[in-house]
């Protein structure tokens, strides 16, 4: 539905709120798909990193829209 559509989007738009700095410039959403937030990373060590923090990152980001939009999180390295 169109909320949900919003709410997705506001995790991009907000990437750097969420998350911080330090990771807003290694890693960047790339879309969402069934709940799952796929996102590029600059390095294999960060992709790691970031795994261990994956349901601190998945609060974090439900917290902020509100809502539980994302239930799981894949990263890639890619930039």
């Amino acid at each position: 539905n169109m909320k949900r559509k919003l709410n997705i989007s506001n995790i991009f738009n907000c990437w750097e709120e969420i998350v911080g700095t330090e990771i807003y410039k290694k890693a960047k959403p790339i879309k969402v798909t069934r709940g799952i937030l796929y996102v590029s990373v600059t390095t294999s060590t960060w992709a790691n990193e970031l795994s261990l923090m994956s349901s601190q990152l998945i609060e974090k980001i439900n917290s902020f829209i509100g809502e539980k939009v994302v239930t799981g999180i894949r990263f890639k390295q890619n930039l």
